[in-house]
């Protein structure tokens, strides 16, 4: 049976003591993980594009602020370069329209650099789970029109298709549409479809309103699965 290599580490700060303690904090958690390293934006996108048929990456950490870019363009350029990988943020930035901005370009967890150790450990746990993760300030209705009180109710009766809850997963990764259609071999208008009927099924209006929710709410990122449409066939038959 063939062995899934160990997760692949992008570490990115301008700061090699941060890369060290990260490097570190993540080989407590995970023992077998893999690490490269860059100090810029240019280092970055040249490392991605290296590693990208030899030995992918599969996690970018990523600090804001690099000799040669700054604030959420960053996130931009390395969500370009990567548009499948999973991206966590990590500044020394505590601002919380910062880190829904974040949410909005692809970031699936957000870890300001001053936080309380615990808090700081338990972001790196969820990077390594694979889970969301953002300050709690940001889980709170007050900072974003979640849906209604009784959402937890709600969430447990939601269903979605098999193909709806493929790109539910793609989605909590921050991933576009192209890039979740070139996952799935779909065309851009299904997922379009799909991701139209997921803001439906959880009543929000925007990908930043349901990865907050999904990290305020973790059973809502493991949706039941519709038994009525087990054998579904996607819209326009799953087109390219």
């Amino acid at each position: 049976m063939e062995v899934s290599p160990a997760p692949h580490y992008l570490l990115v700060d301008d700061h090699s003591l941060i890369r060290e303690g990260m490097m570190q904090a993540i080989r407590s958690l995970a023992p077998t993980a893999r690490f490269s390293q860059a100090n810029s934006l240019q280092s970055t996108l040249a490392k991605l594009e290296d590693t990208a048929a030899t030995d992918p990456i599969d996690v970018v950490l990523l600090d804001l602020g690099l000799p040669d870019s700054r604030g959420v363009a960053t996130l931009q350029a390395v969500r370009a370069a990567a548009p499948t990988q999973r991206i966590g943020i990590i500044t020394g930035q505590a601002d919380v329209q910062v880190a829904l901005e974040c949410i909005h370009h692809g970031a699936s967890c957000f870890i300001p650099k001053l936080a309380e150790i615990d808090g700081f450990t338990g972001a790196l746990q969820a990077l390594v789970e694979g889970r969301l993760h953002f300050p709690s300030e940001l889980l709170s209705p007050s900072e974003v029109d979640f849906p209604a009180p009784d959402e937890d109710s709600a969430l447990r009766t939601i269903r979605l298709t098999p193909r709806q809850k493929d790109v539910l997963q793609w989605i909590l990764k921050g991933c576009t549409n192209h890039a979740i259609a070139t996952a799935l071999g779909i065309s851009a208008e299904t997922v379009k479809l799909h991701v139209s009927a997921i803001f439906r099924a959880y009543g929000v209006h925007s990908r930043t309103q349901l990865v907050l929710l999904c990290s305020r709410s973790p059973q809502a990122a493991s949706p039941q699965a519709d038994e009525h449409t087990s054998t579904e066939h996607d819209p326009q038959q799953d087109s390219v």
